[in-house]
């Protein structure tokens, strides 16, 4: 019933799309917002099924598209299978010039990009995975049996906030079809250009930066990436992070770099799931400013316990 009302939500929000296309139905949209002296272009592609393709800002791409997936995006797993049972917005592990997930609606107003994407999953069915399933390494083949997961992303990005012309908020929320014990969500992560290589954690309470030297994996402080000059950096923060002492993740890859803002649920049953994580684009010292500004924000609010 719950996967019927979503399906039913997207086909309503197709035929509103298809009434204007200017909406811009195959994904492809183009944001182009003033900040601080220069503008921030957002680009989300058709072949990536309308996730963010691209992040430039005072004339250098933080986010680009040299190979598949490098992308600003969202994805999700569940029951520890990891990559094994892994929806992930802007396609398959194999696809190239098209992506499996299906775009069911795009469009743009102002300076925020809307879509809805049924996520396909990241490995085909069955496909043979020999380094094991997340944490149950027994298990060497993907879990899901059909390519298109049925999990709903509604997202919408927004370049420029009311005091922040510099961040980016990335709102996400899943719809999950059936009930899971444990699922993680991966609401957004940005794969960089490799000479994005110096990363930092920083601590917004305390205005503090730390090196953390090889160390990859989450923990619980901001994570920002910045060349080795700290002239173009990108960080990312969240109000309802670290989640015990979890949240903020760094990785490195041969040809990439990644930072990422995960949220953790048991007992997942089949409905909605929302996130906030807000981007900072500058050098290292803005962003540092901006992360810290956010923080201040965000204790403000009513309700919210100072971490």
């Amino acid at each position: 019933m719950v996967l019927r009302n979503y399906l039913a939500l997207s086909a309503v929000v197709g035929f509103m799309l298809g009434a204007c296309s200017a909406w811009g139905a195959a994904g492809d949209i183009t944001l182009s917002v003033p900040a601080q002296s220069s503008e921030i272009v957002l680009q989300t592609c058709s072949r990536f099924s309308g996730a963010v393709c691209s992040i430039a800002y005072r004339g250098k791409e933080h986010i680009d598209t040299r190979d598949h997936g490098r992308l600003l995006q969202s994805a999700s797993s569940f029951d520890g299978y990891g990559e094994c049972y892994n929806p992930t917005e802007g396609g398959a592990e194999r696809d190239s010039w098209s992506s499996t997930s299906m775009l069911k609606a795009a469009r743009a107003e102002n300076n925020q990009i809307w879509t809805l994407t049924d996520m396909a999953f990241w490995l085909r069915p069955s496909q043979h995975y020999p380094r094991g399933c997340g944490k149950r390494k027994q298990i060497t083949r993907a879990v899901n049996a059909i390519a298109v997961s049925g999990h709903l992303l509604e997202k919408s990005v927004s370049v420029g906030l009311s005091g922040f012309p510099n961040v980016i908020e990335h709102r996400v929320t899943y719809y999950v079809p059936t009930h899971f014990s444990h699922g993680v969500f991966e609401a957004s992560t940005g794969y960089m250009p490799k000479d994005f290589s110096l990363a930092l954690y920083f601590d917004p309470a305390g205005g503090t930066e730390s090196d953390p030297g090889n160390r990859q994996g989450e923990q619980a402080l901001p994570v920002i990436l910045a060349t080795p000059d700290r002239q173009y950096a990108m960080g990312v923060y969240s109000a309802d992070l670290p989640q015990n002492g979890l949240g903020y993740g760094r990785f490195t890859f041969p040809d990439v770099v990644k930072w990422n803002c995960v949220f953790r649920e048991n007992n997942v049953k089949p409905g909605a799931y929302s996130y906030r994580c807000l981007l900072a684009l500058g050098t290292v010292a803005e962003v540092q400013d901006t992360l810290r500004r956010l923080n201040e924000a965000a204790r403000a609010q009513p309700g919210r316990n100072p971490r």
